[in-house]
């Protein structure tokens, strides 16, 4: 029942001020009224005005380019300097229990329960707001007057001493307790910001262009990309096809129908600001150019070996981890000449430019 009414007046209880909570956060993360039933629920009372004017807190969440999110949380306690805390964590609901821990120890330093607890709990440093602390989310609202010292310090110590070490019986407060029986085990805390990244992950990118200098015309075309991401490089497989073109010689209807086709390979530094990527990938092309002839006595189909250089700049906006989306800039020298010519023509009737510049629009996947 004690439980019962606890959420109930938890439920019940208004919003704190804007003065006590700033919550900056994606709509990934939990919002801020979330925010505030956890400070609530670790503090085992609803918040109230006091609060806001003992504290401020400040707390920002964002996500971190190896897929971990990052919270920046500032404490301003009334008559204390400013206290400033990082965390990392995998989630950002991590990272809400982390900020709504720290906030309540500040609001009420009652909640550091140690056997170091000094006879006049003012006289502890205000920066001293650790992590794990030991605090029971379904224990029935404080009522004061609040522990005695004695009872505070027959508290745990930290998460590494069992939550069910019994209270001495002559605590004063120890009636005050829920039995360490019914106390549920302590939360692990929060990810350290120590804790190593994600290794490689794997691309599977589609995109669609356009190539301007291969073929005969302006020519769009498909891309297939499958690569590996480290933390300062890319590297990338794919499959290209420019769609056929024609091309005529001049005051006749014979000529031809071309397409390019090809496999290239590519590896790119990678740069990132946020959730913006900045890959510059060089690379080679290696394929074939397919001719057939139109408008002549024996059409044939003939093809010669397209073999290029490439080089390009990336830009790559990473709304979630999962997922990119990217522009990119190119162009592709031959090193090969790329021509197809008319039988008993000297002419020919088309020839590759020195170079070709392409723009390319992708989606990229990333996994896991």
């Amino acid at each position: 029942m004690h439980r019962l009414f606890a959420a109930l007046a938890l439920e019940l209880a208004p919003a704190a001020p804007d003065e006590l909570l700033r919550w900056d956060a994606p709509a990934a993360c939990p919002s801020r009224e979330a925010l505030e039933r956890a400070v609530a629920a670790d503090l085992g009372r609803p918040l109230t005005p006091a609060d806001a004017a003992a504290v401020t807190a400040r707390a920002t969440a964002r996500p971190r380019p190896d897929r971990r999110w990052q919270l920046g949380l500032i404490l301003e306690p009334r008559d204390a300097p400013a206290v400033a805390r990082t965390v990392v964590a995998e989630r950002c609901e991590l990272l809400v229990e982390a900020a709504a821990l720290m906030i309540a120890v500040a609001i009420d330093p009652e909640l550091l329960a140690g056997p170091a607890v000094p006879e006049n709990p003012a006289g502890r440093a205000v920066g001293d707001i650790p992590l794990a602390v030991p605090v029971d989310r379904d224990a029935p609202p404080l009522t004061p007057p609040g522990p005695s010292p004695a009872a505070s310090a027959s508290a745990p110590a930290s998460t590494n001493r069992p939550a069910s070490t019994p209270t001495p019986a002559s605590s004063p407060a120890a009636t005050n307790d829920p039995a360490p029986a019914n106390r549920p085990p302590n939360r692990p805390p929060p990810a350290s910001p120590t804790t190593p990244g994600p290794g490689l992950r794997g691309t599977l990118a589609v995109a669609t262009g356009l190539d301007v200098g291969a073929l005969p015309r302006p020519a769009p075309g498909f891309i297939v990309r499958l690569g590996l991401l480290a933390r300062r490089v890319r590297a990338e497989v794919g499959a290209v096809h420019w769609l056929e073109q024609s091309v005529r010689l001049a005051g006749t209807g014979s000529g031809g129908d071309l397409r390019l086709t090809a496999a290239q390979l590519a590896a790119c530094p990678r740069l990132a600001l946020r959730r913006v990527e900045f890959p510059v990938c060089a690379g080679l092309e290696l394929g074939a150019m397919h001719g057939r002839g139109v408008g002549v006595t024996t059409p044939t189909v003939d093809r010669v070996v397209w073999l290029a250089v490439l080089a390009d700049a990336r830009v790559q906006w990473v709304p979630v981890p999962r997922l990119a989306l990217g522009l990119q800039l190119g162009l592709a020298a031959p090193l090969l000449a790329a021509r197809f010519r008319l039988r008993g023509q000297d002419q020919d009737l088309h020839r590759a430019g020195p170079v070709a510049f392409r723009g390319v629009f992708a989606i990229e996947l990333r996994f896991p």
